[in-house]
């Protein structure tokens, strides 16, 4: 007989040297509150946790670099989880049931339920909210920087700048586009519509992992021809994490 989820040895009535047994129950439940388990993800697809490590390990950290996004599909095993995505891509993790999913994004850390109903998110594992902003006043040249951010710790921009909120109060006379740039390369776009809706986008549609030093760049389309003469009032707030 062993426990139901954890599958820890029970300790029989007429066994000898019971200690043998609770001690290993001991370890068991040792590593079950503490370990963390190191999961290779360079070969992308489908990367499958056994029961046995997921019994073993309250944290596990995707490490490599598949380059593409990835599934993660744990075990039929009932858990509280920390998951460390320390690799380039977004993962995605299931389980064995096939429901619910949990998207992980590149160099950020949740906490996880897995269970009968899939996998379910509890909650950001030691990050927190960082946002952080620009606005433009009156219309810029083509290809001038309208703001500029230097981040002070390592966080995480969500796929397609998900939660980013925009406000224009003189919309463009034609689609106006900035490139929002990390270290001199882009990693999205903003788009303001002549209706004054913003939409945007980053590259790929994937994840952006940002790190202590990194200096970000609002730049207006240099291709911008005519010059943008009409827009005014552009305000943009970026919705991030802090990487854990």
């Amino acid at each position: 007989m062993s426990t139901p989820n954890l599958a820890i040895a029970h300790i029989q009535a007429s066994q000898d040297q019971k200690e043998v047994t609770a001690n290993a129950a001991f370890d068991a439940l040792d590593l079950a509150l503490t370990a963390s388990l190191t999961v290779d993800c360079s070969a992308g697809g489908t990367v499958s946790v056994s029961a046995a490590d997921l019994r073993r390990h309250v944290r596990l950290v995707l490490a490599g670099s598949p380059g593409a996004g990835f599934t993660v599909e744990l075990a039929d095993v009932p858990r509280l989880l920390a998951v460390r995505n320390a690799t380039d891509a977004a993962a995605i993790v299931s389980n064995t049931a096939g429901l619910a999913a949990v998207e992980v994004p590149a160099g950020s850390e949740l906490m996880v339920h897995s269970g009968p109903g899939g996998v379910t998110g509890v909650g950001a594992a030691g990050g927190g909210v960082y946002d952080f902003g620009v606005v433009a006043f009156t219309a810029p040249p083509p290809g001038a920087v309208i703001g500029k951010v230097v981040l002070p710790r390592a966080i995480v921009i969500p796929a397609d700048f998900a939660g980013a909120r925009g406000h224009v109060d003189t919309p463009p006379v034609a689609n106006w586009v900035v490139d929002v740039t990390r270290n001199g390369l882009s990693i999205g776009t903003i788009t303001v519509a002549t209706d004054g809706a913003l939409t945007f986008a980053t590259v790929a549609g994937a994840a952006v992992p940002i790190a202590p030093g990194d200096v970000l760049r609002f730049v207006a389309d240099p291709r911008d021809t005519p010059a943008e003469t009409a827009i005014a009032g552009v305000a943009v707030t970026i919705a991030a994490e802090v990487a854990s």
